[in-house]
């Protein structure tokens, strides 16, 4: 689905302009007339863009040098962002803490107004990385290596290569916990995409033959603490059942919009009736998204937008850069009475689209790239001190 929408039009001149007069053109006399929304418009920023051993400040991304455009499995990009939760309110001094997941190359982390990268360059080289998720506060993703753009893997290696790595937070070093070998798959078999619902772990498995691509589905969980696991033990470890395509599905449908999580709702009640969207959900420290679209039947192509649940607030950003607010930031107090507030991110030049977040204390960290198609160019991301922009604090 992800990939279907980028190839949408970016339709952002229609929602920033819609914003103030969907608020007076959508009420009725005997109603109670809904709350305006605060606008802000972001000014103070620092761009950095991505390269093969870290990042590099630059003045706009047109600024970043020039790469080749490649797949997207292939390329140096953000694939994912997520939000550590606040485990202990009463710790005033630990801030949550957001995690980018960085395509061949490693984890940024991003501690208050501070970006760290602990790269990895043997366990991602040549891998692809995506699906970030959390157990304990420590960040949990996939590796596996992508033979559609890319034949040169002997089936030894795809197979050996799809793993469940962890970033241990405290020794800022990465353990492959699960691997394809856990689960005696054959030589051309290889885990390509897996959901995991906070209790069961689905996967996917693709086999390649000569002449077809079979599919088949496994679900698992751990008879014990997954992080405390070594790969050597699990087959004795995790319970294995069969599964099915239908129910792996359901695991990652697209729900209509209004069984969406009410404070997601209440975000973006202000949107016109005929906007259209797509949106993938995260909670702060928790398992794989949940996805959610507003399809009317007389509205425009749905916009892709990424949604973080948080202990204290929920924010949404779209592809064209505007982005919701409600809530308090950490260790903060509450604004505008819980009612959203709207924020325009800077504008990214034509080709260039945002693609996720994270918040950490009282800043924001957006993605970006350079996208054409299948492929990717130049990617990076945006930091802005959101504290000073919401409670004007110099």
């Amino acid at each position: 689905m992800k990939k279907q929408l980028i190839f949408s039009v970016i339709i952002s001149l229609f929602l920033c302009f819609s914003l103030t007069n969907s608020l007076f053109s959508c009420s009725k006399p005997e109603k109670e007339e809904e709350p305006q929304i605060k606008e802000k418009l972001i000014t103070t920023h620092n761009w950095y863009y991505l390269k093969k051993d870290g990042f590099e400040q630059i003045n706009s991304p047109l600024n970043a040098p020039l790469v080749i455009k490649k797949p997207w499995t292939e390329s140096i990009r953000i694939s994912s962002i997520g939000q550590t939760a606040l485990i202990d309110s009463t710790q005033k001094n630990t801030a949550p803490k957001a995690y980018a997941l960085v395509n061949r190359c490693g984890i940024v982390e991003f501690d208050s107004d501070k970006a760290v990268l602990f790269p990895d360059n043997l366990l991602f080289k040549d891998s692809t990385a995506e699906q970030i998720v959390f157990m304990n506060g420590n960040p949990v993703f996939s590796l596996y290596k992508n033979d559609f753009f890319n034949e040169k893997f002997s089936a030894q290696e795809k197979n050996s290569s799809s793993i469940l790595v962890q970033f241990d937070t405290k020794s800022e070093s990465f353990f492959p916990i699960i691997t394809t070998e856990s689960f005696n798959l054959n030589s051309n078999s290889q885990v390509n995409d897996f959901y995991w619902d906070g209790t069961f772990w689905y996967y996917c498995i693709k086999e390649s033959q000569k002449e077809k691509t079979i599919f088949s589905y496994i679900k698992w969980n751990p008879k014990k603490s997954l992080l405390s696991i070594l790969p050597a033990d699990t087959p004795k470890k995790i319970d294995v059942q069969e599964s099915s395509e239908t129910e792996f599905r359901i695991k990652k449908a697209v729900t209509p919009f209004g069984s969406a999580p009410e404070r997601i709702k209440k975000l973006l009640s202000s949107l016109p009736k005929n906007f259209n969207f797509y949106l993938e959900v995260k909670t702060a420290g928790g398992p794989s998204p949940r996805y959610y679209e507003k399809n009317s039947p007389d509205g425009d192509t749905p916009l892709e937008g990424k949604v973080q649940l948080s202990d204290s607030w929920v924010a949404a950003i779209f592809k064209d850069g505007t982005m919701y607010f409600s809530g308090s930031l950490y260790n903060r107090r509450m604004l505008n009475n819980s009612k959203p507030i709207a924020l325009r991110l800077p504008r990214l030049p034509d080709g260039f689209t945002y693609t996720d977040f994270g918040i950490s204390d009282g800043h924001l960290y957006a993605s970006w790239e350079e996208e054409s198609f299948f492929e990717t160019g130049r990617s990076g991301f945006l930091s802005v001190d959101l504290a000073k922009v919401l409670y004007n604090e110099f």
